[in-house]
């Protein structure tokens, strides 16, 4: 016999039928509502193969395995593949299938590969084999039964099962035919976190439709958190986050297979489970994991249109408890908050990742002598990037102690007590004796490195190189760009590179060691000697009042402003015209005012015009668009706002008080002079670093506009090829596939796939621009923080960044060009800030942020201009509406929603 029934009341081997299908035996028997369907067991596969006289073949080209040539493994699967797929189905089988189909009367059907090594405990070997959905018909039934079969020699599975070893082991595989069921609803639940393992929770993602919308990550699908009350409370739903469902994956209708159907905003903001049905999932998930002996499940689940739960696949979650491998790597957007939260383009990915990869990573890692440090740093994921936890883990347990393990450190991993919790994170132990070998070699290797060295050295390179090297870079662009050469240009592009190299090996330090590592020993001696409550008053206050790069900006564009306002004749210009024509009609007007003025507007962009409101070179830079400073000081001018350095004086005065009264109260007390002198030798070095921070991001800004030029210049050869439609899409390639583009390693075929490929990629970075994604990925999973709040909740909380407390009209910006609608007083509330944004906090009352902590761009400036700042409260452009009136406190990270 070729078949068992899933609804078999015997025990079954999984050698006979598969892990998979051994699961939902086991489950069916165990009363859980699983499809009718049966399974065509191995031996069906071992004798099919037989038949067809493949074993030699397979293993003939099994021995040409090379797991270091991608062409090797794709070529050789595709041969095992086209093989099996032609085939032919043994009649005995072929007949045992007609005869368990007409006991079934089962259509369409769900076609599902059970491989004898998948869905095992510590595996993660989930999803290398096929599922095939809506087939109809016989011929379509034997089709995909061998597709099933030929997907035992995909390339993925096969590289996996060399890369761990597991050649030893025959492979075979099993399908599963089954009851397809009408979905209203899919998805998956975990009745475990399985970002945190935290057991009390459970975690269920879901979509309308069938669930491949989900598996194939097209979708960000709504994602649920449950708490476990125990067995006399119950169940808590802690947070639902209404994910982007943009498409609906349904069955065909005139044919076999699944499309993808594009919704409404309507639809796709529309919740896809109900309250009811949450808790009926998680009820049905618990029963299942005591099933399996209490091993946490990973479920997949279909609701009909009856509302009946159905489950068509249980695995172990083989993350749980278990080292993460290279394949399970848990990505974060918590640090990027705060160092890198733009939208990014794959170029300029790989243009400042590279940089970090191997010189803030790599190298670095070299100089200290770790040797357990992941090589892969950055992911770009929905147009944002994302750290590698393994990396930032390691970073804190080698070079953070455990009492200054504080929370806006730990806001970079997921909450609980799993492998990168937080709760796990602080509890790491701290070895005195390795951190001081790794500031000798530090001192050995590389001694700019020290504290007392890095802000120094950095000042030194960027007035004798770096400044000198744009002045000869300036010079040679325009030499090549009369010459039409792009291999130049490209070659240039590295030359700037190249420059950079003593940028990012003192930033290495002068940001993740110096300034990070400054404000959290500040905090902590706070902290220690004047108690919490009183640091968190304290601390945004006394590391106030810098004067930098982006604080000098803004002041020149105050000036700007208050010579506007001074003149009835500009201020007529700016208040009577839009933004995008004042740079053009000052050009035009011969008056002296007029001239006078743009005069000082070019001298402005000489200086400063390299900023921009991002740092993506995708996007353009104040010179190239002058409109965008025009906006800010149209904004400020209809304000009627009065540009004297009051505030700041204020924001001094305020500052110098409250030093004086934190030394007064660590002097009285017990060895308050030692102590003292302590904080003010920390307290000056963290100042310094939150300037170098600011200063630096300036030399970053200079060299991202020459990277823009550079490629634009490219770009222009392209389109005038043919190859671009328009020079925007430049920056949707990888920097090595415009090498080898440029130096004509392509074939024809393969330039354009390449101009496919950079279609939907920009399709991609315009959907996910104005969004911010899930803050943490694991495999194809995205996942966010439980929040404190939903929808309907009065009070959001986020972290306290800057001190004060106002109520006031909320003004939600999306995008930087609608930056002149802010009105005085208002509270910003943006999903990230930048130094271009900044002149705008002279006039507002607060900013409320949805990333980043105390030490993100946002909420420095807040606190050079004395507002009340809150950062990372997720989602909080949706949870308030623009013009409602709510009540910021920045002592305590609350806003209150009136």
């Amino acid at each position: 016999m070729y078949t068992i029934n899933l609804s078999s009341k015997e025990e079954v081997s999984a050698n006979l039928v598969g892990t998979k299908a051994a699961n939902l035996i086991f489950l069916k028997q165990k009363g859980f509502p699983i499809p009718d369907g049966f399974v065509l067991t191995t031996n069906a596969y071992k004798d099919f193969i037989e038949f067809n006289s493949l074993t030699e073949f397979i293993n003939q080209n099994l021995t040409q395995y090379d797991g270091k040539n991608h062409n090797s493994i794709e070529n050789l699967s595709d041969m095992i593949s086209a093989a099996i797929e032609d085939a032919k189905l043994p009649d005995q089988l072929i007949e045992q299938i007609k005869i368990n189909l007409d006991i079934f009367n089962i259509n369409p059907l769900a076609i599902r590969s059970s491989g004898t090594l998948e869905d095992l405990p510590n595996s993660s070997f989930a999803g290398q084999y096929d599922t095939y959905l809506n087939i109809k018909g016989l011929e379509q039934i034997f089709i995909h039964v061998k597709k099933c079969y030929a997907s035992l020699w995909s390339e993925r599975a096969v590289a996996y099962r060399f890369n761990n070893h597991l050649t030893d082991k025959k492979p075979e595989i099993a399908v599963i035919i089954q009851k397809m069921v009408s979905a209203s609803s899919s998805g998956i639940l975990f009745t475990a976190n399985p970002i945190t393992s935290d057991k009390t929770e459970v975690v269920i993602e879901s979509n309308f439709g069938l669930g491949e919308s989900i598996v194939s990550g097209r979708v960000s699908p709504d994602q649920f958190t449950i708490k476990r009350l125990g067995k006399i409370k119950g169940f808590k739903i802690l947070n639902k986050k209404i994910g982007f469902k943009n498409l609906v994956a349904n069955p065909k209708s005139n044919t076999v297979g699944i499309e993808y159907n594009a919704v409404s905003d309507l639809e796709c903001n529309r919740v896809s489970l109900s309250d009811h049905a949450i808790i009926k999932l998680v009820r049905i998930g618990i029963d299942l994991e005591k099933a399996f002996k209490g091993n946490p499940q990973d479920i997949e689940w279909v609701i009909d249109n009856q509302a009946n739960i159905n489950i068509v696949q249980s695995r172990p979650i083989t993350s749980f408890g278990h080292k993460h491998d290279t394949e399970e790597v848990l990505w974060s957007r918590g640090y990027s908050d705060d160092y890198w939260n733009d939208n990014t383009t794959p170029l300029f990915f790989d243009i400042l990742g590279n940089h970090l990869t191997m010189i803030v990573n790599v190298e670095l890692n070299s100089i200290l002598g770790y040797r357990k440090m992941d090589f892969e740093l950055l992911k770009l994921f929905k147009s944002h990037v994302y750290f590698n936890l393994n990396v930032l883990r390691n970073k804190v347990e080698y070079e953070i102690p455990t009492f200054m393990r504080f929370e806006d450190l730990l806001n970079y991993f997921p909450e609980g007590s799993g492998p990168f919790g937080k709760k796990t994170i602080r509890a790491l132990p701290f070895h005195l004796k390795n951190y001081l070998i790794t500031q000798l070699r530090i001192k050995f290797y590389d001694p700019n490195g020290a504290m007392s060295q890095t802000a120094e050295a950095y000042e030194n390179w960027t007035n004798k190189v770096f400044d000198p090297y744009l002045k000869t870079f300036d010079m040679k662009i325009e030499k090549i760009i009369k010459a039409h050469d792009e291999i130049s240009l490209l070659q240039l592009a590295d030359e700037l590179d190249g420059i950079m190299i003593t940028h990012f090996r003192l930033v290495r330090y002068g940001i993740p060691t110096h300034n990070i590592g400054m404000n959290l020993l500040t905090q902590y001696l706070l902290n220690r000697f004047l108690g919490k409550e009183e640091c968190q008053k304290t601390y945004p206050i006394l590391i106030s009042g810098l004067k930098h790069k982006t604080t000098i900006t803004n002041e020149s564009i105050y000036k700007m402003v208050s010579t506007i306002q001074e003149s009835a004749y500009l201020r007529n210009i700016f208040v009577s015209n839009d933004s995008s024509n004042i740079y053009s009609i000052l050009e035009s007007d011969s008056s002296q005012i007029a001239q006078g003025f743009l005069k000082v507007l070019n001298d402005f962009f000489e200086e400063y015009g390299d900023r921009g409101f991002t740092r993506d070179i995708y996007y353009p830079r104040w010179r190239e668009s002058p409109y965008l400073v025009m906006d800010i000081c149209k904004s400020l001018v209809g304000e009627n706002f009065n540009f004297s350095g009051n505030i700041q004086l204020k924001n001094e005065k305020q500052r110098m008080l409250i030093k004086s009264l934190v030394e007064t109260k660590i002097k009285n007390q017990k060895l308050g002079l030692l102590k003292w002198k302590l904080v003010s030798a920390i307290l000056k070095n963290s100042r310094k670093y939150i300037i170098f921070r600011e200063n630096q991001r300036f030399n970053l800004d200079k060299w991202i506009t020459r990277n823009r030029n550079v490629f634009l210049e490219i770009a222009k050869i392209l389109v005038d090829k043919k190859i671009l439609k328009e020079k925007r899409e430049i920056f949707f390639f990888h920097r090595q596939e415009l090498g080898n583009l440029l130096n004509n390693k392509y074939s024809i075929s393969e330039i354009e796939n390449l101009k496919s490929l950079v279609k939907i990629r920009l399709e991609e970075f315009e959907r996910y621009e104005n969004q911010i994604p899930p803050k943490f990925i694991l495999g194809s999973r995205e996942y966010d923080d439980v929040f404190l709040f939903e929808g309907e909740c009065e009070i959001l909380r986020g972290i306290p960044t800057s001190n004060g407390k106002i109520t006031a009209p909320v003004r939600i910006l999306n995008e930087v060009n609608e930056i002149s609608s802010v009105r005085s007083g208002e509270i910003l509330v943006v999903p990230r800030t930048d130094p271009g944004w900044t002149p705008i906090f002279s006039k507002i009352g607060g900013l409320i942020t949805e990333t980043g902590g105390i030490l993100s761009h946002g909420a420095v400036i807040s606190r050079e201009y004395g507002i009340p700042a809150v950062t990372n409260i997720t989602n909080a452009r949706k949870l308030i509406k623009n013009g409602q009136v709510v009540t910021l406190n920045g002592f305590n990270g609350e806003v209150l929603l009136n």
